[in-house]
């Protein structure tokens, strides 16, 4: 059996509200690492030179004196991410003083590259001045933040379908075909549509096959769960609705068509695995 350990530990940073003054010099300032998959919650503590933690209670946005986190591109040099800093300093509770507290959530890290970055946190005056801090008591303002891939599933998003063509489909239109990933799924894979409908009278059909090959014709149909057989039949339906459904698929389609007489439609349907 294998035995692992894990650290439940915060990422805390101590910030520095003036420079060095001969002692008490930090002499090393830890690397704050962001992981995708997941939301990063930091900790910062705010010191003066002589190492004492400072009251910053009321250092909130409503006051207008407030501290801000930027995360910057060290190649663009601009903010690519900007954060509010939420003080849990209450004025009295000691192991809470000088402490305030962001989190960095997986959609704030969409569209950032796995690199390092820089940080640097100002204080923001009632006048909207601002003033320096900190990593160190040697004038050091920035510090190191490294953004990594990997460690958690990242968040992936929706698969909007809203073009259903007239072609040889199970019915009369058909949606252009959807890779299912079916090598990051496994055998309970689950599988979430979300149906927008506008005045639709008919039937839609998931359809699903185990080829890679975007012209095969080969596709077979999947019944959804709490449905009796394949297809789900709407009646004046104007409203979104759900269906899960479970497998692994090469790629699957959608394929609706209106009952006679009906002019109703399926507008989109939004896929998840």
């Amino acid at each position: 059996m294998q035995t692992i350990q894990r650290y439940l530990i915060k990422q805390m940073v101590i910030v520095y509200q003036s420079g060095y003054h001969g002692r008490n010099s930090k002499v090393y300032d830890r690397r704050l690492t962001l992981h995708r998959g997941v939301t990063n919650p930091l900790t910062f503590t705010f010191k003066n030179e002589d190492q004492k933690k400072q009251d910053v209670s009321a250092k909130t946005v409503d006051t207008g004196n407030y501290y801000q986190l930027d995360i910057i591109d060290t190649q663009s040099k601009k903010a690519v991410i900007t954060k509010t800093l939420k003080p849990i300093d209450d004025g009295s509770t000691v192991s809470k003083k000088g402490q305030a507290v962001c989190e960095i959530s997986d959609g704030d890290l969409l569209g950032l590259d796995a690199k390092f970055y820089n940080y640097s946190i100002k204080e923001i005056k009632e006048d909207g001045s601002t003033i320096v801090t900190y990593t160190d008591t040697s004038y050091v303002a920035g510090g190191t933040i490294e953004v990594l891939d990997g460690a958690y599933p990242e968040f992936v998003g929706s698969h909007e379908t809203s073009t259903f063509t007239l072609t040889t489909g199970p019915l009369p239109r058909t949606s252009s075909v959807i890779d299912a990933r079916p090598g990051i799924n496994n055998n309970k894979a689950l599988h979430t549509i979300q149906v927008y409908t506008t005045n639709f009278t008919g039937t839609l059909r998931v359809q699903g096959t185990m080829e890679s090959d975007t012209n095969t014709t080969n596709w077979f149909d999947i019944t959804l769960d709490g449905q009796a057989k394949p297809g789900v039949d709407f009646s004046s339906s104007s409203a979104v609705n759900y269906y899960n459904f479970n497998g692994v698929y090469q790629q699957i389609r959608f394929s609706w068509g209106n009952s006679s007489g009906n002019t109703g439609s399926v507008d989109k349907i939004l896929y998840r695995q």
